[in-house]
């Protein structure tokens, strides 16, 4: 994959790499810290759960840096592809036209294509009856939330929740905590500012959390296919597929 891809961050589902990790080192106390390192988008908690797994157990550490050194904690990845999922589910944002160009040919698993083709077609459907310009996942969440503000500016602000204080940036388009970065819809301290200053909320979420992208993700179309005995023959020889049945 690192060589198929290589210009692209390359992460590990957290999932798969705790069920290796808890065959050496199981119970809640590392399920527990090893999660929190996944999902927090701080590089500074990170660090300070990773060094509690290590005043327990030094091991546990050199085993995570020996055999998981990809990415796997919402604190290290990027800011471009605004998906922060840390488990390997099929990610739409990565689908985006223009991000990573998918191409759906004959190497594929007959019952992986006819997955796809189904699922590309069931969200061009459902995608008909939705309106505005955002989509629901996006609304729902800034629909949810809503905190003390300090403003400095027109654009920045210290916001206080939950007993911390969170710094804001409109212009630069960042939060101390890193989930709008990262995710590319505004945190619940940026959201709050905005309900604040009375503003657009819409404006500030990523384009790839627009309808217009949603619809560009699954426009692409996957052919139909016959059946292997009606293929074409070249040179007295069938094409052949590999497909999951053998």
């Amino acid at each position: 994959m690192m060589n198929v891809y290589p210009n692209v961050e390359h992460k590990e589902c957290i999932g798969h790499l705790y069920s290796n990790f808890k065959k050496h080192f199981h119970g809640e106390f590392f399920s527990k810290k090893l999660w929190g390192a996944a999902k927090t988008y701080r590089l500074t908690e990170y660090d300070r759960l990773l060094k509690e797994i290590g005043d327990v157990s030094q091991d546990a550490i050199t085993y995570l840096n020996k055999n998981h050194n990809k990415i796997w904690s919402r604190s290290k990845f990027g800011t471009t592809s605004k998906c922060d999922y840390i488990t390997n589910n099929i990610y739409q944002n990565h689908l985006i036209l223009g991000l990573v160009h998918c191409v759906i040919n004959l190497c594929f698993p007959r019952c992986d294509r006819e997955k796809i083709m189904k699922r590309f077609d069931k969200n061009r459907r459902v995608v008909k009856n939705w309106n505005g310009s955002l989509v629901p996942i996006a609304k729902n969440y800034l629909n949810n939330i809503s905190k003390a503000i300090c403003r400095s500016s027109n654009t920045q602000a210290e916001v206080k929740c939950n007993g911390r204080r969170w710094e804001v940036s409109l212009d630069e388009k960042k939060c101390s905590c890193r989930v709008w970065q990262v995710k590319g819809i505004p945190c619940v301290h940026i959201a709050a500012f905005i309900a604040f200053i009375r503003d657009d909320w819409e404006k500030y979420v990523d384009a790839y959390f627009t309808i217009e992208k949603y619809k560009k993700a699954y426009a692409l179309e996957i052919a139909p296919m016959p059946d292997n005995d009606q293929w074409m023959e070249k040179t007295g020889r069938k094409y052949t597929i590999q497909s999951s049945d053998g």
